[in-house]
């Protein structure tokens, strides 16, 4: 007989463990632990404690895609002892259950369910990683970016929440993980300086898409996807390439460290000649770059600039960034988002 949560909640952990994967959703672990141990997801909440959504348990176990399980210090211990695992080790693994994310409270076990997560993306986790690991059931992570990227098995997942194909192979699509790649080892290289130049690079590829959507290599890439090319699910996917290359050539510009009105002119020609190549018109393309570089044409370094002691030291007009550790579009000096009209750019 399963344990009764009482008045002082759980005594035993549940009969069959199952093991959170890094990064996953607390409302995916949950579902999975609870379908483990035949539990519906409503008779598995009585056990963590009191909270919002319980007229609608149904429609949350049928969209875990589409909301997000947090709980308070105390429904944090609830759920440690019925997975029999420490709280501290759930709150590694589960990024929702971070003390930052933990909701008010000390007493009585508390849960909310939301249906737009407080911070993140909930996206698709491989599913050959997930086979790999023996899970039987989708894994849903939660992902700063709106998409994940899993190099082992050449798989591209993201938020699109049911609209096409669930997983796009990168099989016909290498360099889109060529590109990936590159995002890695810029981040390897160059820390966090080399993470925020990705991001600004996207944010310039985002407002070339946002404009040319119709450029042949996005097109080209969005079919082979199975996308609509004019969808703004298929944009990370078909821009991700330029970015990547993008970002490399902003690396150069700040590791010269000249940044005159001669050296920025043939920076910014170098760039054209690139954009040239991908079919990406130039004159439609320019005014994103000079943007960027009248963000980063005074070589003081910014206040946070990259740790690490990698020596790679960023514009001073680089610090107007939202977040260090949030999606792309929050990690870059340009600040627009994917999904802006044009306009507003």
């Amino acid at each position: 007989m399963l344990d009764d949560p009482g008045l002082y909640g759980p005594r035993r952990p549940l009969p069959l463990r199952v093991r959170p994967v890094p990064g996953e959703s607390t409302g995916s672990f949950v579902n999975r632990l609870a379908h483990a141990n035949g539990l519906s997801l409503a008779a598995f909440l009585d056990r963590v404690g009191q909270g919002e959504a319980s007229a609608y348990t149904e429609r949350v176990e049928k969209y875990p895609q589409s909301t997000e399980m947090y709980m308070n210090e105390a429904g944090l211990r609830y759920l440690a002892v019925l997975a029999d695992r420490a709280a501290g080790l759930l709150q590694q693994d589960l990024p929702s259950l971070g003390a930052e994310h933990l909701l008010p409270g000390e007493e009585a076990a508390q849960w909310w369910w939301r249906w737009e997560p407080v911070a993140g993306h909930l996206v698709r986790y491989c599913p050959l990683c997930a086979d790999a690991l023996g899970v039987g059931q989708t894994v849903w992570l939660m992902s700063p970016d709106s998409w994940q990227v899993c190099l082992r098995h050449g798989y591209w997942s993201d938020d699109s929440r049911g609209r096409g194909p669930d997983f796009v192979q990168l099989a016909e699509l290498p360099e889109t993980v060529t590109a990936h790649q590159v995002r890695q080892q810029l981040a390897e290289r160059w820390g966090l300086a080399g993470e925020e130049l990705f991001a600004d690079a996207f944010q310039v590829a985002v407002y070339w898409w946002t404009r040319m959507p119709d450029t042949v290599c996005w097109v080209r890439r969005a079919w082979t996807a199975g996308l609509d090319a004019r969808e703004m699910r298929a944009a990370p996917l078909v821009i991700y390439s330029e970015a990547a290359e993008l970002a490399h050539a902003m690396v150069d510009f700040e590791r010269a460290g000249r940044r005159d009105t001669a050296d920025r002119s043939r920076w910014l020609a170098g760039v054209e000649q690139l954009m040239a190549g991908w079919g990406v018109d130039v004159t439609e393309g320019r005014q994103a770059l000079l943007m960027w570089l009248g963000r980063h044409r005074r070589g003081v370094p910014a206040p946070s600039g990259p740790a690490g002691g990698n020596g790679l030291l960023l514009g001073a007009g680089h610090n107007r960034i939202a977040s260090r550790t949030g999606p792309v579009s929050q990690r870059s000096c340009l600040t627009w988002q994917l999904g802006m009209a044009a306009a507003d750019m």
